[in-house]
C-alpha cells in the first residue's frame, strides 16, 4: 500500500504542468539629468530718497571691556554727563521737597535749550510766516505743565517725557491760529489723497463719477463737499517781504488789487470816452452829462446849478442817452472786424 500511494502521487506530480516563468522587472528608469544652478544676481535697489527714507537712530556705544581705560575725550565726556545728571537730580530732589517757585523757575531756565531746540526743529517744516519766538512762547507753556506733572518716582528722564508736551503744545498753537476748522482740514487732505491715487491709477485726471465712487459720495454731495472745501487761502504781507519768500506767494502778492491806486491805462480809457461823449454837445447837455456821470451829482444839484428845474434836467438827460447810443453805436461798427 506505502508504495502504490508514492507511486500515484509521483504520477500526478509529472501530469501537472509546469509553472510559467517569473517575468522581469522593468528596470527602473534613469534619474532626469538636474538643471544647472543659476547664480541668482543681487537685485538693484532704489536710492532711497531722504524725504521717505526711515529715521535713522545713534547706535549704541559697544561695551568695553573690564580694566581697558577711557580716552581722555570719553573720559571729559562721561565726566560732563554725570556731573549734568547729577545737576538736575539735585534740581527735581528740591522742587520736590517743597514745591517751591523759586526750584520751578530754575528747572524751567534749566530747561530752555530743550525748548529751543524743539522750536528750531518745528520751524524747519513750517512757512516763513510763522516765527521761531512764538513757538517758543507756546513751548514754555508745555514744559511748565511738563514740570508740574512729573513724577521721577516712574522711572523716565525727564527728557524723554517733556518732549512730546513741548511739541503738543506748540502745534496746538499752530491750530488755534488757523481760521479753517480741523473737520474741513481732514476733509481736504482726504479729497486731494483721492485725487491723487485715481490719478496714478488712471494715468490722467479722474472725473467727477470715478472721484465720487472713491470717496462713496453721490455726485450732489461731491459737489457740496467742494463748496466746503472752497475756501480763501490767507497771504502774508510781511512775509512775501522778507528774503526767503516763496515765489509762489510774490506772484499772489503781485495780483491783489490796490484800489487806492489808480491804473494809467484804466484812465486814459475814462478821459477818452469822456472827450467821445461830450464832442458836439449843447452847453447844458454837456454839463449834465459831467456832472451826473463824472462828478456823481444827482438831478437836483444839476438843476440847481443851471437854475432849471429837475424835470427839465431828466427831458436833457433822455434826449443826451438817444444821441450818445447812436454815436457810440456807430463808432462799434466801424471799429469791428
Amino acid at each position: 500500500m506505502p508504495k502504490l500511494k508514492a507511486r500515484a502521487q509521483a504520477t500526478l506530480r509529472a501530469a501537472k504542468p509546469a509553472a510559467p516563468a517569473r517575468r522581469a522587472k522593468p528596470a527602473a528608469p534613469a534619474p532626469a539629468p538636474q538643471p544647472e544652478a543659476v547664480l541668482e544676481l543681487p537685485k538693484k535697489r532704489r536710492a532711497v530718497s531722504p524725504v521717505t527714507a526711515p529715521l535713522t537712530f545713534r547706535k549704541p556705544e559697544p561695551e568695553r571691556l573690564e580694566g581697558v581705560p577711557l580716552t581722555p575725550e570719553e573720559q571729559a565726556r562721561a565726566d560732563a554727563k554725570a556731573a549734568k545728571r547729577s545737576y538736575e537730580d539735585s534740581l527735581w530732589a528740591a522742587y520736590h521737597q517743597g514745591e517751591s517757585e523759586e526750584a520751578r523757575n530754575t528747572l524751567w531756565v534749566h530747561y530752555q535749550s530743550l525748548v529751543r531746540y524743539i522750536a528750531e526743529r518745528q520751524k524747519a517744516k513750517l512757512p516763513e510766516c510763522v516765527d521761531v519766538m512764538d513757538l517758543v512762547s507756546s513751548g514754555n507753556l508745555g514744559l511748565q505743565d511738563a514740570i508740574q506733572k512729573f513724577d521721577p518716582t516712574m522711572g523716565v528722564r525727564f527728557e524723554t517725557y517733556c518732549v512730546p508736551r513741548i511739541r503738543g503744545a506748540m502745534l496746538d498753537s499752530i491750530r488755534a491760529c488757523d481760521w479753517v476748522p480741523r473737520l474741513i482740514r481732514n476733509k481736504h487732505h482726504q479729497y486731494e489723497r483721492a485725487i491723487r491715487e485715481l490719478g496714478s491709477e488712471l494715468g490722467r485726471e479722474p472725473n467727477d463719477e470715478e472721484l465720487a465712487a472713491r470717496l462713496e459720495l453721490d455726485l450732489e454731495r461731491l459737489q457740496k463737499l467742494r463748496r466746503e472745501l472752497d475756501v480763501k487761502a490767507q497771504i502774508s504781507i510781511e512775509g512775501g517781504a522778507s528774503e526767503n519768500a516763496e515765489e509762489r506767494d510774490l506772484l499772489r502778492l503781485e495780483m491783489l488789487e490796490d484800489r487806492n491806486e489808480r491804473e494809467p491805462t484804466r484812465e486814459l480809457q475814462r478821459e477818452e470816452i469822456r472827450d467821445m461823449a461830450l464832442r458836439g454837445l449843447h452847453p447844458n447837455e454837456r454839463a449834465v452829462v459831467e456832472q451826473y456821470y463824472f462828478e456823481g451829482r444827482s438831478m437836483k444839484q444839476i438843476g440847481d446849478l443851471l437854475d432849471l428845474s429837475e424835470s427839465r434836467i431828466c427831458q436833457i438827460h433822455a434826449q443826451v442817452m438817444d444821441v450818445l447810443r447812436k454815436k457810440f453805436r456807430s463808432y462799434a461798427d466801424s471799429v469791428s472786424f
